[in-house]
C-alpha cells in the first residue's frame, strides 16, 4: 500500500525565553545526534524496538520522540554513514493526544513543546508561531485534533521554524486551486522529469498532440549551488505546469514510476547531474498538487520510452524528453 502523501506548512516559531529557547535548543541537538545514532544501529541490523530502547535510554529519555528519530532515520537507509548539518526535533503524529504527543498546537498561534527528563519529569515550553494567513483554516482544524499530523522545528537562515504535515484531504479542502472558470475536457498531462528541466505535454483523450511546455533551470546542477534553493526553484516550476494545465483542461496528471538514476558516466558535468537529480522531490510535490487542482495522478512504467522516443521525436520535430512525455500519455490512453 502507498503511503499518503501529507503536505507541510511552515511557520515561523518564536521562543521569547533565553532559558526555553536554550532547553528547545539542546534537546533538537540531542535529537540530531538520535538520528545519526539510529542510522548506524539499523545499518548493523538492529530490530527497531531495541534501537528505540537504547535511544530512549541513552539520549531522549523519551520513547516517542526516539520511535521519531528513528522514522527520520529511514529517510537515510539507503546511506552508508550519516552525519547531519543541524539540530533539529520533530514527532511523529498521534490521533489519541490531541493530533501529537509532543508538538502539540493549542491554537493559531501556540505551540507546546515537550522537553523530556531522565527523571521521568517532562516539561512543556510555550512559544508563538505564525504561519501565512491563508493557512489558517488549516491550522484551526489542528487544534486539539482527533487525527494525527506530523510535527518537526528546524533551523534555517538563523531562525527556528515549525513545520507540520497535514493530512492532505484537509489540505486540499481548504487551499485547492480548482477555478471557478474551470472547463474540464477530460486532456491528460504527462511529464518528463529531469536535473535541469521539467517537459510536460498536453495529449487529448483521442491521443492528439495539443501543448507542449518545458521549464528549463540549468543553473541548479551547477557546482556549489544551494540545495534548498535549486529545490525550491524545481517546485514552482512544477507548479506553474500543472497551473497551466489545469486552466488548459487537463484531469488526470500522468508521471513516470522511476528510481533515482545512478549510473556512473565518465562525464563529471552528467555525474553532477544525475546526484541532483530530486525525481522523488518532484513525484511528492506532483502529489500534493495534482488533488489541489482537481485532477487525478497516475504512473505509467517508463520502459523503453527513451529508446522509442528517439525516432518519434524526428517525426514530431520534438526533443527527446518531450516525446518521452507524449509516449507516457499514449500508455496512459493505452494507444
Amino acid at each position: 500500500m502507498e503511503k499518503e502523501v501529507k503536505p507541510t506548512i511552515k511557520g515561523r516559531l518564536t521562543v521569547n525565553s533565553p532559558t526555553n529557547r536554550g532547553l528547545l535548543l539542546y534537546v533538537m541537538r540531542n535529537f540530531k545526534d538520535a538520528i545519526e545514532y539510529a542510522h548506524s544501529l539499523m545499518r548493523n541490523g538492529y530490530p527497531d524496538a531495541q534501537i528505540v530502547k537504547l535511544l530512549t535510554s541513552r539520549i531522549l529519555n523519551n520513547a516517542h520522540y526516539s520511535y521519531s528519530a528513528l522514522i527520520r532515520a529511514r529517510l537515510y537507509k539507503g546511506q552508508a554513514y550519516l552525519k547531519l548539518k543541524k539540530p533539529q526535533l520533530f514527532s511523529v503524529g498521534k490521533g489519541n493526544e490531541k493530533g501529537n504527543r509532543n508538538i502539540r498546537l493549542v491554537s493559531t498561534n501556540t505551540v507546546k513543546i515537550k522537553i523530556p527528563s531522565s527523571t521521568g519529569r517532562h516539561r512543556w515550553i510555550v512559544a508563538k508561531v505564525r504561519f501565512g494567513g491563508r493557512y489558517l483554516e488549516v491550522v484551526k482544524e489542528l487544534v486539539n485534533a482527533q487525527f494525527p499530523y506530523g510535527a518537526g522545528i528546524y533551523l534555517k537562515n538563523g531562525r527556528i521554524e515549525l513545520h507540520v504535515n497535514v493530512p492532505l484531504g484537509l489540505y486540499v479542502r481548504h487551499l485547492s486551486k480548482t477555478s471557478r472558470h474551470y472547463n474540464s475536457r477530460g486532456h491528460v498531462a504527462s511529464f518528463d522529469f529531469n536535473s535541469d528541466r521539467i517537459c510536460m505535454v498536453i495529449v487529448s483523450r483521442d491521443s492528439d498532440l495539443l501543448d507542449v511546455k518545458t521549464e528549463h533551470f540549468p543553473e541548479v546542477t551547477s557546482h556549489g549551488f544551494p540545495k534548498d534553493k535549486a529545490k525550491d526553484i524545481r517546485m514552482k516550476a512544477l507548479t506553474r505546469l500543472v497551473s497551466y494545465a489545469h486552466h488548459h483542461g487537463v484531469t488526470d496528471y500522468v508521471a513516470e514510476k522511476l528510481s533515482k538514476p545512478r549510473t556512473k558516466t565518465l562525464s563529471k558535468t552528467a555525474n553532477r547531474k544525475i546526484a541532483k537529480f530530486a525525481l522523488r522531490e518532484y513525484i511528492e510535490h506532483l502529489k500534493i498538487l495534482a488533488p489541489k487542482y482537481g485532477g487525478r495522478l497516475y504512473f505509467i512504467n517508463p520502459a523503453y520510452a527513451s529508446i522509442d522516443a528517439i525516432p518519434l521525436a524526428k517525426k514530431l520535430g520534438l526533443d527527446v524528453h518531450t516525446t518521452s512525455a507524449y509516449l507516457l500519455a499514449l500508455r496512459y490512453l493505452n494507444l
